[in-house]
């Protein structure tokens, strides 16, 4: 199997459709845009319960805001818990696969010259197909397509120098020493690529978002059925909003907006690398 066709492979990789900017003017429009549409619907049917004479509840849909209020609070605070997870779990992936391919690079030295150094130029090639692209990221799945084409292309010459730099007379306890450590370099780019999907699907995100707009829109409601002004509290809590939700957005995206990856350790390795091999010449 080629490379082109072991990358084709990963077709359940999500990657979002909409960019954090789309995001941020849907969610700063979205949330006090329902609260004024709740406030006004509610002095609509204010005028129609006083006009027929009768007579407004003040302890009316009490109950069902309190439930949703007390349900935006607990899926906000179960996708922002996700958020921290998945970034503590991408950095923890990349920790761990610079210090697999260091220990790999490190350990091929106790191979005879000319297997150890050809085995260490590919660590050193694979290692720089580790790094995400720029800015922009994996912005579509044509992105990540060529990314794991790259990264599986280099991948593949790994194995075969390395046995080819372990034959006879090498002596088996070194054979195995430095196949294991190659093993897990090889094994470290799974953890990655499953860093790549995010815990909570689009579906989560609208469900998370439908929540946040009733509780505005019932907020806003409540106060035009009970006679009150529309203040500047129902957009201070709006805009809190924005901001918890956006940072749980934010925090799950890798490439993009305020909260990203942290590859040093991998840049570091690949440093450290370089370094060594135009030292040894």
């Amino acid at each position: 199997m080629d490379a082109t066709t072991a990358a084709s492979l990963y077709k359940n990789i999500e990657l979002p459709s909409l960019t954090l900017l789309m995001i941020a003017l849907i969610l700063c429009v979205s949330l006090p845009a329902m609260a004024v549409i709740g406030y006004w619907g509610g002095r609509a049917r204010r005028r129609m319960v006083l006009s027929a004479g009768g007579e407004v509840d003040h302890v009316i849909g009490e109950t069902t805001l309190a439930a949703i209020l007390a349900l935006l609070g607990l899926l906000l605070a179960f996708s922002f818990g996700d958020a921290l997870s998945l970034a503590q779990a991408r950095k923890g992936a990349t920790v761990n696969e610079a210090a697999a391919l260091g220990t790999a690079f490190l350990r091929a030295d106790y191979l005879p010259e000319s297997g150890g150094r050809a085995l260490q130029s590919a660590l050193l090639a694979y290692a720089e197909t580790r790094l995400l692209p720029g800015d922009a990221g994996l912005a579509t799945a044509e992105d990540a397509r060529l990314f794991l084409q790259r990264s599986l292309e280099a991948q593949a010459r790994l194995w075969p120098l390395t046995l080819e730099a372990t034959q006879d007379p090498v002596a088996p306890p070194i054979k195995a020493f430095v196949a294991g450590a190659v093993n897990e370099a090889i094994d470290a780019h799974l953890y990655r690529l499953q860093m790549m999907n995010s815990p909570m699907s689009e579906v989560a995100h609208l469900m998370l978002l439908a929540t946040a707009l009733t509780a505005l829109f019932l907020l806003g409601n409540r106060a035009g059925l009970l006679g009150r002004r529309l203040t500047w509290r129902m957009f201070v809590f709006s805009g809190f909003l924005f901001i918890i939700m956006f940072t749980i957005l934010d925090t799950q995206r890798a490439r993009e907006g305020f909260v990203r990856a942290d590859d040093l350790p991998l840049r570091a390795t690949i440093f450290d690398m370089r370094a060594a091999l135009e030292a040894a010449g």
